[in-house]
């Protein structure tokens, strides 16, 4: 049903040449829109029988007002008029009902629906590689998800809860106004191919400013973002000045397209309004020269008139609503876009392994197009086994530990944990199992209880307090204001270096994983905490394998095994020349 009704949305007008001539309502955001309501088919054919039933309901109204003009008004029946008007509010009552149930009805789809499509935006989110968030504009991204997601939900309340009963609406008011007198319909058809005219100009003009002022939109809404995320490097580089500029600019534009927007819409609809009130007049006009030369009764008239009225509200419904169809299609492209965009992650298996800490590299070549970053690298983790891989800046580590937690695939050779190819595997399982520290963790605005037990909601305070003293956190945490329950700030702000580093550590000791991965962990430490840690680390009860990414040779003194990353080619050295 929702297919047949894109394809009768679609014959709209297009852009002009320059444009690319592309379709007012888009027929491949139409058929996304149909995609996540083919859950409904019944229930929508159900609901849009029950709304053509609803139509129906006039036909009694239109018959107690010829009763009341030609009977009982001519002959004075005031008792005969009561209860003509008793009559027509009951019908307009029990059309009321029926309209609010119909409402409830279609409501719950559409819900469903909303939340169908946001989940599948979230889902393309968590299934993209890590380097396409590297490239991505991010906050774009964001203001697309959530007001484009927004809009689907408005173009959904539109199109099934308005536009879709007007249609079935039209059509039975239609067929009853050719059964009234079908001279007076052939009359005010003369309206039409204007009336279609001017549709198809209009909504240019509203396709062309909707997608003026979405652009907008997302450019103010990556503005405030920025102006969130960047505040001291703002004020550090003196640039309030200019960044208000840069951000008044933004909402001045925002606000002229808006109005523009607004305009658009407003003049469609008055030209459309007028069009059909031009209908109106001429049918009193030709239907009172009717009644004047005794060709129709004034019931008749009165009846056709009202019956026109409630055409008239119908096709108000469903040409007024076509700048929010309009609208809801230039969302619908920008979220087919976001459905579509990225390369999903790289391993895609579903094995699932009792991680021992067991890694190996074999043969790994990695390249970015054409620059090759690692070449044939061999490298074996055994479980409980330390080790460490020095290098200088640039020289792919940050590469390697991608590949090794399977952000990315090397484009020869092949990784395995316990024994078994990274292709089989599924890598969220094995993930778990792994704690890694980043060399900038990253951190959200909550408490420090709630960052360490991040990806573990069901960890104890206990256990949180383990994994916290074995980091050398607990010792830290204690001394806050409020313990394990002091908020930390967006991107832990209110933390000092080395305060974040502990608790990140803290963060991937908690569920005692199998695997250590630490990317210079010692960058705020002194020599005393760096050695408490690592004699920590390699004496707890349950010792993870650990393989430490550094430049700081007091921690590549706890490694048993070695190796020089350098040119591409992964070396094993004697650990007494590691510094050198």
């Amino acid at each position: 049903m929702l297919g047949v009704l894109a394809r009768l949305l679609t014959w709209l007008p297009i852009r002009p040449a320059a444009e690319n001539k592309v379709a007012l309502v888009d027929r491949d955001a139409m058929r996304l829109f149909a995609h996540y309501y083919r859950f409904a088919g019944r229930r929508l054919a159900a609901y849009a029988l029950a709304a053509s039933a609803q139509s129906l309901l006039v036909l009694p109204i239109l018959f107690l007002i010829r009763r009341a003009f030609d009977q009982a008004i001519p002959h004075g029946d005031v008792a005969a008029l009561i209860r003509i008007g008793l009559a027509i509010i009951l019908v307009r009552v029990l059309y009321s009902l029926t309209g609010l149930g119909l409402r409830a009805y279609i409501l719950d789809l559409i819900k469903q629906a909303v939340a169908h499509l946001r989940r599948d935006l979230l889902d393309r989110l968590y299934a993209l590689e890590r380097d396409y968030f590297g490239h991505a504009d991010l906050d774009k991204m964001h203001a697309r998800i959530v007001l484009d997601s927004e809009r689907f939900d408005n173009l959904s309340n539109r199109l099934l809860s308005s536009m879709l009963p007007a249609l079935f609406g039209t059509v039975a008011l239609f067929l009853v106004l050719v059964a009234l007198n079908w001279r007076l319909v052939a009359l005010t058809a003369v309206v039409l191919p204007p009336l279609a005219v001017i549709a198809r100009l209009a909504g240019s003009w509203v396709k062309r400013d909707v997608y003026a002022f979405q652009r907008a939109f997302e450019q103010f809404s990556k503005a405030v973002l920025f102006a969130l995320r960047q505040m001291d490097l703002t004020r550090l580089k003196a640039c309030e000045a200019m960044e208000l500029g840069r951000q008044y600019r933004a909402a001045e534009t925002v606000s002229t397209d808006g109005r523009r927007m607004a305009m658009s819409f407003a003049i469609h609809g008055q030209l459309q309004r007028n069009l059909t009130g031009l209908a109106g007049i001429m049918i009193l006009v030709a239907g009172g020269s009717g009644v004047a030369d005794g060709t129709m009764t004034l019931g008749d008239l009165m009846a056709f008139y009202v019956a026109a009225g409630l055409l008239n509200g119908q096709l108000d419904s469903l040409i007024g609503g076509m700048p929010d169809l309009i609208a809801g299609s230039e969302s619908l492209v920008t979220l087919r876009g976001v459905l579509r965009d990225g390369q999903v992650e790289p391993y895609r298996g579903q094995r699932r392994v009792v991680f021992d800490g067991g890694l190996i590299l074999s043969k790994v070549t990695f390249a970015y197009g054409a620059h090759i970053i690692l070449r044939d690298i061999e490298l074996h983790i055994d479980p409980g086994s330390s080790s460490a891989i020095i290098g200088p800046n640039g020289a792919g580590k940050s590469t390697l530990l991608n590949l090794l937690v399977g952000f990315s695939k090397p484009q020869l050779g092949w990784l395995s944990a316990s024994g078994v190819v990274y292709e089989e595997l599924d890598m969220r399982a094995l993930r778990a199992q792994i704690g890694v520290v980043m060399q900038h963790p990253g951190f959200f605005a909550g408490s420090v209880l709630e960052n360490i037990r991040y990806g573990r909601p069901e960890a104890t305070l206990d256990a949180v307090r383990d994994a916290a003293r074995l980091a050398l956190a607990d010792e830290i945490i204690v001394n806050l204001p409020a313990g394990y329950d002091t908020e930390i700030g967006e991107g832990g702000v209110l933390l000092s270096g080395g305060e974040r580093q502990r608790l990140a550590l803290a963060r991937a000791l908690l569920g005692e994983p199998r695997l250590l991965i630490l990317d210079e962990p010692t960058n705020h430490l002194d020599s005393d905490a760096i050695d408490r840690l690592m004699r920590g680390l390699l004496l707890a009860r349950a010792r993870p394998a650990i393989l430490t990414i550094s430049h700081d040779p007091s921690v590549i003194a706890y490694a048993e095994t070695v190796y020089r990353l350098d040119g591409g080619r992964l070396a094993r050295v004697a650990p007494s020349a590691a510094g050198s």
